[in-house]
């Protein structure tokens, strides 16, 4: 029901226009009363993301001006349930690491600490709740649909395509030599979400040519996996700095870090040749290629 691609039967304003709508719908779905909030929480998130790299592949044709407010609006409803997804995130991997006896804590610590953060998580919910998040999050896609019809589609093309995905390209390759000189969390952050953008680009076009942007959306996805990895470890040693003893010991906490911190070279080292593959080629002989691939599917 909710198809992320663009069919070659379909012209890009009628595809585009159809894959927002969706997602909208999708959004507004997962918004009800959900059975498992930290699942829906989680498909909002993702979708919110597929919509904002919608935008950036039309930004030049429906201007500046108004690409910078939907953009904020995506943003800043996703921002809203951050808190939680992020809380969820770092509960379930330490459990699982736990329960594989992987983390170097006593179990007695182990359980303070996961009380603490599921504490936390429910006053987050709470808040949630109480501020009516996923009711606004629901009435904000009703408006962005009616707001879809005043978009100027009206000359979308291969140019559109060429645009888009060049700067998105152009983006990673950026990042990419910005981590490389410094290796941060900031960068690499940004290189996640630029990777995480081309790689929704790439599964809009995906009909295209299946076999060539299913095996190369692929290795972007497992790429995306990975430099999501390291943002987890990244937001989770973050969190237990921040801390008091009362809910983790020092002894513990170092030794928690430590470990969180040997796990991000294991990534690291599987991340960047990778990474390499996927961007042997300079933006204008990769677009090249994708428009190519866009123009002949509708001969």
């Amino acid at each position: 029901m909710y198809r992320y691609a663009i069919d070659n039967q379909e012209e890009l304003r009628e595809g585009l226009t159809r894959v927002l709508m969706e997602q909208y719908a999708y959004v507004t779905e997962q918004a009800r009363i959900p059975v498992n909030i930290d699942r829906s929480v989680h498909e909002i998130r993702k979708a919110l993301k597929r919509v904002r790299a919608v935008l950036r592949l039309v930004r030049w044709d429906i201007g500046e001006e108004l690409y910078q407010r939907e953009n904020r609006r995506f943003r800043d409803l996703s921002r809203q349930l951050s808190k939680i997804r992020d809380y969820h995130v770092v509960i379930a991997y330490l459990a699982e690491n736990f329960e594989a006896d992987e983390l170097r804590i006593p179990e007695d610590g182990f359980i303070r600490l996961i009380n603490h953060l599921n504490i936390q998580k429910e006053t987050e919910l709470r808040r949630l709740v109480a501020n009516q998040t996923l009711e606004s999050i629901s009435e904000q896609m009703g408006i962005a649909t009616r707001d879809l019809k005043t978009y100027p589609f009206e000359f979308l093309g291969p140019h559109t395509i060429r645009q888009g995905v060049t700067n998105i390209y152009n983006q990673c390759l950026s990042k990419m030599s910005e981590t490389q000189l410094k290796l941060d969390d900031h960068p690499l952050h940004e290189l996640r979400k630029r990777v995480k953008y081309l790689l929704n680009q790439m599964n809009l076009m995906q009909e295209v040519w299946p076999e060539f942007f299913v095996t190369y959306s692929t290795s972007l996805k497992n790429a995306s996996d990975l430099l999501g990895n390291d943002h987890n470890f990244s937001e989770t040693m973050a969190l237990i700095k921040g801390l008091p003893e009362a809910v983790i010991g020092e002894v513990d906490k170092r030794s928690l870090i430590a470990g969180f911190e040997s796990e991000r070279e294991h990534v690291n080292r599987e991340l960047w040749p990778l990474l390499g593959k996927l961007f042997t080629e300079d933006a204008e002989a990769f677009v090249k290629r994708i428009t190519s691939y866009w123009l002949i599917s509708r001969e």
